[in-house]
C-alpha cells in the first residue's frame, strides 16, 4: 500500500515539475504587466498544456512508457535549468482562507488515494481513464472505436497517461490535488489584477475552492477544473495584452482550451473578440489583426487533435454536430446512433429552460437548484450576495468591466448551448472575484453589525460548500486508508468484479469480447474487443445485436468472451455450444473460453 502511495506522489511531482519547465518556453509571451503569482500560475497551467500536446503529437508515432519518460526528462531539465524564473514569489497569506484552501486540497489528495470504481455512468471509468490505459497498453494514440468519448479533446486524457505510466493507476485521481490549485491560482492573479490585495486573493481561492458544483468537476476524472484554468488563463493574458507577441500567448492558451473541450469552439472566438476590441480608442484593423494572430495561434496549437480526427474518423469534431452529420462519413457510428446520442446531449443540457425568463433567474437558481444543471451543491450564497456589489464598486476600472463582459458572454454561450454546472467553472472564478470585491466593498460601507453580516454569509458559504464536500468523498477517504474497506467497495461498486478478477489473473486470457455494451472496459487489464460501445458505437455495419458478432468471432480473435445478463441484454452465448467451454460463472456473468477449430 504505501508503495503504491509514494509511487503516485513521486509521479505527480515528476509531471508537475515537467510541466513547470514546459512553460518555461513560452513565457517570453507573457506581458510585462503581469504580477509574480500569474506570472507563475500561467507558466505551470502552459507548461501542462504544451507537455499534454507534446505527448499527444508523439504518441501518434510511439506512446510507450519509455515514450513518456523521454518526453517528462525534458521538461524536467527545462524546469531546472530555469529555476530562476520559479523564484521571488511572495504572497502575504491570509490563515483563514489559507487554511480552507489548504484542506480541500489535502482532502482531494488524501481521497485521490483510492482505487478508482464505478459502472458505464462515472465519466472517468467510462472513458477519461479508459484511453490512457489503453493507448498504453498499445502503445499508440489512436481512436478507440467502442469508446467515441476517448477521441473528444484529448489535451488532459494525455497528460492522465503520463502519470499512469510513471506512477501507476492511482498516480492520474491523486493530479486533482494540483490541478485544482492551477485553477485557484490563475482566479486569485485574476482577483489581484481587479484591484483586491494579496489578502483578498485567499478569499477568492478559498470562495471557489469550495464551491460544490466546482469540485465535481475537478476530481475523479472530470477535467473541467483544468479547461477553466485555460479560460481563465486565456482571459487574463488577453485583457493585459498590449503586443504582438502577447496576442500569441494569449491565443496559445485559447488554442489549449480547445485541445481540452468541444465547447471551447464556441467560447474562444467570443473571447478573442472581447479580448481585442478595446474600446472605441481602438482601431479597427488593429483589433482584426490581434483577433487574427490570436485564432491563428489557438488553431495551430489546437489542430494536431482536430486533424488526427478528421484523418482516422472522418471529421475533426466527433461525433460531428447534427448539421454536418449527413454530409460526412463518421466512422462507428449508425445513424440511429448518432440520432440517439444527440437526443442524450439535448436533454442531459437543458437545464431549466432557455427563455427570457430562465435566463433572468440564473442567479437565483445556480444559487440554489444547482443540482438541475447537474451540479450538486451549488456555488454558495456569497456570490448572489456580494456580486452585484462588486461590479458597481470597481465599475471603473476597465479590467473589471471587460472582466464582466467576458463573465457575461460565457454565460448566455453556456445558456445557449449545454446547461452543465461545470461547463461555467471558468465562469466561477470569474464571479468569486467580483463576490470578494463586493464582499471588500460593503465591509468598508457598513457598520459593525454590516461587517458581521458580510462575514456570516461568506462563513456560510465556505462551511456549506466544504462540508458537503467532506460528506461526498467519505467512501473514498475511507477507502484510502482501508485496503478491507477499499476490497469491499471493488466487490459491490464495479460491476461484474469476479470476472475481471478472473480475466486479470489467468495467463490463458490473452484477448476478451465483451457482448454487452454497459461492461466496463477499463478494468480489463487485458487486451479487448468491445464491439458496440456505451454511446451506440457500433464496430460492424452488418452486426446490430451481440448475436450478430459471434459468427464473426474468429476474426476477431478472442480467446475468451465475457457474457453477462445486464439490463441492456440476457446472456447471448446458446448453451452448450461446442465452439465455447465455460470456464467461470458467477450469477449473471460467465466466461467462456473460445474453441477455435
Amino acid at each position: 500500500m504505501w508503495l503504491t502511495i509514494i509511487k503516485a506522489i513521486g509521479a505527480n511531482l515528476f509531471v508537475a515539475m515537467a510541466a513547470l519547465g514546459f512553460g518555461t518556453w513560452f513565457a517570453p509571451l507573457f506581458p510585462h504587466s503581469l504580477s509574480r503569482l500569474a506570472r507563475i500560475a500561467c507558466t505551470a497551467i502552459g507548461g501542462f498544456g504544451l507537455l499534454g500536446l507534446t505527448l499527444f503529437v508523439v504518441g501518434q508515432i510511439s506512446f510507450h512508457r519509455w515514450t513518456v519518460w523521454l518526453v517528462l526528462l525534458v521538461g524536467a531539465v527545462s524546469a531546472i535549468f530555469e529555476r530562476k524564473q520559479f523564484r521571488g514569489l511572495l504572497v502575504t497569506i491570509s490563515k483563514v482562507p489559507a487554511i480552507v484552501v489548504g484542506c480541500v486540497l489535502l482532502l482531494t489528495a488524501i481521497a485521490g488515494l483510492a482505487p478508482p470504481i464505478g459502472d458505464w455512468n462515472t465519466d472517468g471509468i467510462s472513458y477519461h481513464y479508459v484511453g490512457p490505459k489503453v493507448w498504453l497498453r498499445d502503445g499508440i494514440i489512436r481512436p478507440i472505436p467502442d469508446n467515441a468519448p476517448a477521441s473528444y479533446p484529448s489535451l488532459v486524457e494525455v497528460v492522465f497517461a503520463a502519470l499512469r505510466a510513471t506512477g501507476g493507476e492511482q498516480a492520474p485521481i491523486l493530479s486533482a490535488s494540483w490541478t485544482l490549485g492551477l485553477l485557484l491560482a490563475i482566479a486569485a492573479a485574476v482577483g489581484l489584477r481587479a484591484g483586491l490585495d494579496e489578502r483578498s486573493c485567499w478569499w477568492v481561492a478559498a470562495l471557489l475552492a469550495t464551491m460544490g458544483a466546482l469540485y465535481e468537476g475537478s476530481h475523479s476524472g472530470f477535467i473541467d477544473a483544468v479547461y477553466a484554468a485555460f479560460l481563465l488563463g486565456a482571459i487574463h493574458l488577453g485583457l493585459n495584452a498590449t503586443e504582438k507577441k502577447h496576442f500569441v500567448g494569449f491565443g496559445f492558451f485559447c488554442g489549449l482550451a480547445m485541445a481540452t473541450k468541444y465547447p471551447a469552439l464556441v467560447t474562444v472566438p467570443s473571447i478573442v473578440l472581447c479580448c481585442s476590441w478595446r474600446g472605441k480608442e481602438t482601431r479597427p484593423w488593429t483589433a482584426m489583426s490581434t483577433a487574427a494572430i490570436a485564432l491563428a495561434a489557438a488553431f495551430v496549437t489546437a489542430g494536431p487533435i482536430y486533424l488526427r480526427n478528421w484523418l482516422l474518423l472522418g471529421t475533426p469534431i466527433y461525433p460531428p454536430p447534427p448539421a454536418a452529420a449527413a454530409y460526412l462519413h463518421v466512422k462507428y457510428f449508425t445513424t440511429e446512433g448518432l440520432t440517439s446520442f444527440y437526443q442524450y446531449a439535448v436533454w442531459r443540457g437543458n437545464g431549466l429552460g432557455r427563455g427570457p425568463l430562465a435566463f433572468l433567474l440564473l442567479p437565483y437558481n445556480l444559487t440554489y437548484h444547482t443540482a438541475n444543471f447537474h451540479g450538486a451543491g451549488g456555488i454558495g450564497i456569497a456570490p448572489l450576495a456580494f456580486g452585484w456589489i462588486g461590479l458597481a464598486a470597481a465599475w471603473r476600472d476597465r479590467f473589471v468591466r471587460m472582466l464582466a463582459l467576458i463573465g457575461l458572454v460565457l454565460v448566455s454561450i453556456w445558456f445557449a448551448t449545454m446547461q452543465e454546472s461545470r461547463y461555467l467553472i471558468s465562469f466561477y472564478g470569474i464571479i468569486a472575484v467580483f463576490a470578494i470585491l463586493g464582499w471588500e466593498a460593503a465591509r468598508r460601507a457598513l457598520g459593525k453589525r454590516g461587517k458581521f453580516l458580510c462575514g456570516l454569509a461568506v462563513a456560510i458559504s465556505l462551511a456549506y460548500g466544504f462540508t458537503l464536500m467532506v460528506k461526498s468523498r467519505i467512501p473514498d477517504l475511507r477507502a484510502a486508508c482501508s485496503p478491507s474497506y477499499a476490497h469491499y467497495r471493488q466487490e459491490t461498486e464495479i460491476p461484474y468484479w469476479n470476472s475481471f478478477n478472473y480475466i486479470n489473473g489467468s495467463p490463458e486470457v490473452t484477448r476478451v469480447l465483451f457482448l454487452d455494451r454497459s461492461i466496463p472496459a477499463y478494468y480489463s487489464d487485458k487486451d479487448y474487443v468491445k464491439p458496440f460501445g456505451q454511446w451506440w458505437e457500433q464496430l460492424y455495419v452488418d452486426a446490430a445485436t451481440p448475436r450478430d458478432i459471434l459468427p464473426k468471432i474468429e476474426g476477431l480473435h478472442p480467446s475468451h468472451v465475457l457474457d453477462v445478463i445486464s439490463a441492456e441484454s440476457g446472456f447471448q452465448i446458446p448453451a452448450h455450444s461446442p465452439q465455447y467451454r465455460l470456464v467461470f460463472e458467477r450469477p449473471g456473468q460467465r466466461i467462456y473460453q473460445v474453441i477455435y477449430r
